[in-house]
C-alpha cells in the first residue's frame, strides 16, 4: 500500500514538474503591430525642403562710367518703383540711379562711394509679391515628377498648407554637398502656388523656407499595406502574414511603393492581417499577438 501511495505521489510530482516546465519553457507570443490589408486611395509623395523665390529679379547696374555716391540702403529695405538708389556722376553732372520695380533689396553689391565701371552691379531687387516655389530634388526623385503634379507647402510659418502644382523640371543637374558631406546629384523642380491670399503674400518673402509634399502618383481603390510591413527576402518582397496566431512568411508582388504605403498586386487579399515593422525576433512560425490585446 505504501509503495502504491509513493508511486502515485511520485507520478503526481513528475506531472507537476512537466506542467511547470511546459509553462516556463513554452514559447511566449511576441507582441506585434498588426494591420489589415485594405483598399483605398494610394498616394505616393516625395517629401523635400523647398523655398519661395521671386519670379522677377533685377540687378541694378551702373549705366555709365563715373563716380557714385555711397549706397545707404540695406538688404531687406523696401523700394518703390523709380526710387533713387544712389547718384552717378556722369557726363559732368549727377544722375539718379533708380529702381526699375517696386520690391525688396536682396543683395547690395556696392556700398562705398567712388569710381564705378559701366555695367558694374549695385544692388539686386526682387518683386516679392509674385513668388514661385523651388525644391532642389535628388535627380532620382525628380525623375518621378511630372509637370502638373500637385504639391503642398507646409512649415512656412502658418498651419495652413499652400497648394501648388509643378510647372517645370530642370534637365540640368548639379552637385550639392549634403549636411553629412556626401556629394548628391540634384536638380530644380519649380512649382506655382495656387492663388496666394493677401495675408500669405504679406508673410512670405524671397528665399523663405518651406517643407514640400509632391504627389507623384495617385491610384483609387488600390489594395495596400503600410510600407513598414515590407522587407526583402532574397530578391523578393515579403511580409509576415498572421495566420492562427503565428507569423507566416509570405512573398508578395507590389506595383508602387511610397514612403508610407505600397500597392499589393499579388500574394495577399483584402482583409489579410500582416505585421507592421517586424523585428529580428519574428521568424516564420513565431507565435504573435497584437499589442492591443
Amino acid at each position: 500500500m505504501n509503495k502504491k501511495i509513493r508511486l502515485i505521489i511520485s507520478s503526481g510530482l513528475i506531472i507537476l514538474l512537466i506542467a511547470v516546465a511546459f509553462i516556463f519553457f513554452k514559447p511566449r507570443a511576441i507582441e506585434v503591430e498588426m494591420v489589415k490589408v485594405n483598399r483605398g486611395v494610394f498616394t505616393d509623395e516625395i517629401h523635400a525642403d523647398g523655398f519661395f523665390r521671386a519670379k522677377n529679379r533685377y540687378t541694378v547696374t551702373a549705366f555709365g562710367e563715373g563716380d557714385i555716391k555711397r549706397v545707404d540702403l540695406k538688404v531687406g529695405d523696401i523700394l518703390k518703383k523709380n526710387q533713387t538708389i544712389t547718384q552717378l556722376y556722369w557726363d559732368v553732372k549727377y544722375v539718379p540711379v533708380r529702381s526699375p520695380i517696386a520690391g525688396v533689396i536682396t543683395k547690395v553689391f556696392r556700398e562705398s562711394a567712388g569710381p564705378i565701371h559701366r555695367g558694374e552691379p549695385i544692388i539686386e531687387v526682387v518683386d516679392s509679391s509674385d513668388l514661385e516655389i523651388v525644391s532642389e530634388l535628388l535627380t532620382t526623385d525628380a525623375a518621378k515628377v511630372k509637370v502638373g503634379n500637385l504639391a503642398f507647402a507646409t512649415g512656412w510659418g502658418d498651419s495652413k498648407p499652400i497648394q501648388a502644382h509643378v510647372t517645370k523640371i530642370s534637365k540640368a543637374g548639379f552637385i550639392k554637398i549634403s549636411a553629412l558631406g556626401v556629394e548628391e546629384e540634384r536638380t530644380e523642380v519649380i512649382m506655382e502656388p495656387e492663388k496666394l491670399s493677401l495675408d500669405e503674400k504679406t508673410k512670405l518673402g524671397h528665399t523663405f523656407h518651406t517643407i514640400l509634399s509632391i504627389q507623384v502618383a495617385t491610384v483609387d481603390a488600390a489594395l495596400k499595406i503600410p510600407a513598414g510591413a515590407l522587407f526583402r527576402d532574397g530578391s523578393a518582397w515579403a511580409v509576415y502574414q498572421v495566420i492562427n496566431g503565428k507569423a507566416q512568411l509570405k512573398h508578395v508582388t507590389i506595383s508602387l511603393r511610397g514612403n508610407e504605403e505600397a500597392i499589393i498586386v499579388g500574394g495577399l487579399q483584402e482583409g489579410d492581417i500582416v505585421i507592421n515593422y517586424p523585428g529580428d525576433l519574428i521568424k516564420n512560425g513565431t507565435s504573435v499577438k497584437s499589442k492591443k490585446d
